[in-house]
Formats: C-alpha cells, structure tokens, sequence
C-alpha cells in the first residue's frame, strides 16, 4: 500500500512539472494535422502513382498534365519485338492510343470525400504504402498485328500415314506404310502482345520477345502410329465380312479410307466413313419383303404364283460398325454381318396348302366409253389388288393395298368426283375396281366393314346393273373393307375381258348360301337444269362438258347369309344419290 502511494505520487509531480510542455505539444501537432488537412484539401496523398509516375502533392489538373505529357511522348514510340523468324515493329503514333482519366478522379475523390477521422487514417497510410492507378487503355493494333501474324503465323502439320510404293532393290514394287510425322504450329499472341503495348505506355517498359502461342495439330503422331499398327494386322491377312455366299474384304488400302486419324480416341474407323463404305453393302443386301402374288387355275384347281414371295433384309449397320471395331481391336479376321431377316406371311411353296379351292364369288362390272386415261387406271388398280391372299380372320383394306392415288405411283388423269363437282384428277377410274370387288364380297357372303356409296350415280355402274351396288374410295380417308370370316385364306383375282372388269374371290367352301334382293328406288329427283360457265380461256365458241347430270334416288337393297341353317348375316344397304347438274364450260377467248 505504501509503494502504491508513493508511484501515484511521482505521476502526480511529473504532470504538474511538464503540463505545460504536454499542452503545447499537443495544440502543436494539432495544428500541424489542420496544416496538412488545408494543405492536401486538393492534392494526392503521397505515394500516389499512375504507372511510372509519381503525381503525389499534385492537385487533380496538375496530375492530368503530367500524365498527358508523358503518355502523348510515349504514344511516339515504335516497338520493336523480336522473334527468331524476324524483327517486328508496333508504331504507336498510328495507334489512336487513348487514356481514360476516370480512375484518376475516383481515386482522388474515394480518398478525399470522407469524415474526418478516415481523413487522418488514409493520410497515415499514405506514409508508408503506395496508391497505384491503373487507368484503361484504349488502342487499336488491328492492322499492324494482322501484317505481323501473316508473316509468323505457322500452321500445324498433322500427321501422315501412306503407302509407299517404291520399288525395293530387286525391282519389285512393295508397298510399305509409311508415318509422316505431325509438327506443331504457333500463332501471335495479340493478348499479349496488347498486354506488352499498354504496360509500356504506363511504365515505359515491356518484353520485346514477340510473344507466340502453341497451336497443336488434329491428327497427332500417337494416333497415326496407333492406326499404323492396326493396318499392319491387315497386311498378312485382310479382314473379312460375309453374309451367306456373299463377301466383302477391307484390307489396309481400304481401311486406311475409313480410318479415323483426327479424335485421337480409342475409336479406330471414323463413324461417317465407315457408315458410307456400309451403305454400299447394305444396298447389295437390303430388300423389302414380298408378298407373292397368286392365281387360281380352274383347270388344274390349283394356286400358281406370277409374283413368287421373297424375304426382306436389313443390314443392321451400327452392329456392323461396332463389330468391324472390335475386329481390328482383337485381331479377328472374320466378320458374320448382322443381317435381320422378315420372312413374307406366305411362303411360295406353301400356296397350295391354305385351302383355295373352288370360287366363292365374282363381281362383275362394264366401263364402256371410259377415255383412255380411265380404262388404264382400272388396269393398273386390278393387277394391284389380283393375286392378293387374306389369311383367315384379317381384314382387307382396299387403300392398304393399292396405296396413295397419284401420278408418282403410276395413275394416270380421269374424272373422278372431288369437291362437290366432276374433275380431272389422278386415278379416276380406281371405284371401278372397289365397286366390281364389292360386288364380289356381297356374293361371296363375306361380311363389309367399311363401304360408302358415291355422291351421285354414276353411269358406268348401271350398265347392266341397277344402281345401289357401287361402294367409293378416296385414299386416306374413304376406303372399302371386307373380313375373311372363312376357315381357309381368300385369294383375289382381278382382270378385265374387252370392257368387263371381273373380280373372283377364291377360298374353301363353308356351305353358306347368299339371298340379294332386287334394289327398290325411291324419291327420284330430276337433275338440276344444266349449267354453263364462261371459260376465258378456252377458244370462243367452244362449249366442254365437264360435268354429267344424274337423277337423285334413294336406293336400298338387303343381304341374307345362312350357312348350315344359321343366319350369320342379315342386313340393309342403303344408298342416299344426290341429284346432279350437267355443267358445260363455254369458251370466251377471243
């Protein structure tokens, strides 16, 4: 206690001696601070640099003309960079070199915009640790730096695999595989070189060695020795594919056309060349499946073929590349090409056991006065549909089986009904046939799926027969079906005899008996009165029918089937005929 005492003591006198000095000390460096503060109000703190310059205690003006002085000199320099293919120079004073003095106000504005108190922190910090502002640099060295990279710029060199053919020393060409090596390239470094630019223009310093970048080829000597080496396999022995008797050899000429020498990947054979070389053998194997075609001889009462069935094959190609693959990667010399067989729904040889043996029914139809035009197309759907054979419980479908009605599948031009009116279009004539097989599956008993009668009646279907019996089509949406509810396949037969279409439907007898009543004709109404239509561009005075006029009726008829006493169909058919007006065109041009 008492040492305490006597240390608060000497405290106490040291004060009261030197007060004096320690008040006038500190009112002094008080002043000195307001000194400095008044001072620096509009200067740099020391320190301060933009790039090589020193611009501490300048005000902002004074600093801008210090800079300016130094970067408008140094914007007269040309740089001289150098490269063991030459010496190059940058001349700056075609540079447009531009010096954004943004940074200069943030950084005097950030450091002297404060409180008082960060006001004597910075100053302080100011002592002892530089401020360097790196302002942007705008230039443009496009020109100059593309000259430079035309003159330096070199390409990689990729590697190489050929086929030397000179002849050894007895005379005797060989040819041997031989590797070009693969070089790297360089390209200028305009990054860099930028880079380079602007440090001098702020510090008045750079690297003059002409800075260049690596630039590597695609096809590397690693990759082309690994193919070298793959094709060396193939020198003794070539690979080979096969499918049944056929073959196909890829030795190394030809593997060295599919090889693959840019990925630098596991993967040998380029995908796209491979597939291009086995495009060409898929169109030696591909080919659709055929149905046969068939005809019922009455004489021999047996089934011959005018169009023998044949299988389909498809080339399964990205099996085929896979296993070519695996192949040169494990020294394998044979190929079984993957080949996907679809075999027809009836085989040839087998025509004579699906039980078609005696006639089930016949339609019959006459298209006398058809153009040309229309008498072929009849021709043309019948040899479409004759032949067909429909297995027990399938369903015919008469726009599967003949296809899309147009010119690029053979059909011709004829009148056909089409928008509410009688035109020329492609397949005209086709009803004929769906009509006559119409006519067919109503005698032969077997039950329609689909039938749709035509707009109006038409006159080729009345000759000789009353109207009612007709059934349209127009592929996709209007189409005839039948099924074959019989125990045995139905073979169709299609031909036409002078002006007579006949369609005959062959199969196994099941004892069914078919009843058609006569069709009554009802609610007859007369065609409209004929029309004519100007036709500028037909010659005056010349008048066209294009168009027919036909009574409207209302036409029905009914169908029994019995087979061993059981009623298996009974049904009404109905037709609903529009009447329909002759149109005749009248030619106006004079």
């Amino acid at each position: 206690m008492a040492k305490s005492k006597k240390t608060s003591s000497a405290i106490a006198y040291f004060l009261k001696k030197n007060l004096l000095s320690i008040i006038l000390s500190a009112v002094l460096f008080f002043l000195i601070a307001i000194t400095y503060q008044v001072i620096m109000a509009d200067k740099y703190y020391p320190l301060t640099f933009i790039g090589n310059i020193n611009i501490s205690f300048f005000t902002q003006g004074e600093a801008a003309r210090i800079v300016q002085a130094n970067f408008q000199q140094r914007t007269q320099t040309k740089l001289t960079f150098n490269s063991p293919q030459g010496t190059y120079i940058i001349d700056l004073a075609t540079s447009s070199a531009n010096l954004d003095y943004t940074k200069l106000s943030e950084t005097f504005s950030n450091s002297h915009d404060r409180p008082l108190q960060n006001h004597i922190k910075l100053e302080i910090q100011s002592l002892f640790f530089p401020v360097k502002i790196t302002p942007k640099i705008t230039l443009n060295l496009d020109k100059q730096l593309e000259t430079i990279a035309l003159a330096v710029n070199k390409q990689p060199q990729d590697a190489k695999l050929f086929f030397d053919e000179t002849p050894n020393e007895e005379g005797t060409p060989s040819a041997r595989i031989q590797i070009k090596n693969s070089t790297n390239g360089f390209v200028l470094d305009k990054d860099k070189i930028l880079y380079e630019v602007k440090d001098y223009l702020l510090f008045e310093q750079y690297q003059s060695l002409l800075p260049l970048k690596t630039t590597h080829p695609k096809i590397t000597t690693e990759h082309v020795l690994k193919a070298k080496k793959a094709l060396e396999k193939l020198e003794d022995k070539p690979l080979k594919l096969t499918f049944q008797a056929r073959s196909w050899i890829i030795d190394t000429k030809q593997l060295l056309t599919l090889l693959d020498l840019q990925t630098g990947q596991d993967l040998l054979l380029d995908k796209e060349k491979t597939y291009l070389y086995l495009e060409k053998i898929a169109s030696e194997i591909d080919q659709p499946v055929k149905e046969g075609l068939f005809e019922f001889n009455p004489t021999t009462q047996r089934v011959n073929a005018f169009q023998p069935s044949s299988e389909g094959r498809k080339l399964n190609q990205d099996k085929a590349f896979q296993l070519i693959n695996e192949a040169l990667s494990n020294n394998q010399k044979l190929v079984a090409l993957p080949v996907s067989i679809t075999k027809p729904k009836i085989e040839t040889a087998d025509i004579n056991s699906l039980g078609i043996k005696k006639l089930l029914g016949r339609g019959i139809s006459n298209f006398a006065g058809s153009i040309t035009n229309r008498i072929y197309n009849i021709g043309l759907t019948a040899s479409k549909i004759s032949g067909v054979l429909i297995p027990p419980g399938q369903t015919f479908s008469f726009n599967q089986t003949i296809g899309d009605i147009t010119a690029a599948t053979g059909f011709k031009q004829a009148y056909v009904i089409k928008g509410g009116r009688t035109v020329l279009d492609d397949g005209g004539g086709v009803c004929q046939d769906s009509t006559t097989l119409f006519r067919a599956v109503l005698n032969a008993g077997l039950p329609v799926v689909k039938r749709t009668a035509h707009a109006y009646r038409v006159g080729y279907y009345e000759q000789g027969f009353p109207p009612g019996l007709d059934a349209t089509v127009f592929y996709p949406s209007v189409d005839f079906q039948f099924n074959n509810d019989t125990p045995a396949h139905i073979l169709i037969q299609a031909y036409t005899v002078g002006n007579t279409l006949y369609v005959d439907l062959y199969g196994t007898g099941d004892n069914r008996i078919v009843n058609i009543t006569e069709p009554v004709i009802t609610n007859q109404t007369p065609p409209p009165p004929d029309l004519r239509q100007d036709d500028p561009t037909l010659p005056k005075g010349t008048v066209k029918q294009v168009d027919w006029s036909a009574w409207g009726a209302n036409v029905s008829f009914k169908r029994t089937v019995v087979r061993n006493g059981e009623t298996i169909i009974n049904e009404t058919w109905k037709s609903f005929f529009k009447p329909w007006q002759a149109v005749y065109l009248v030619g106006t041009k004079d």
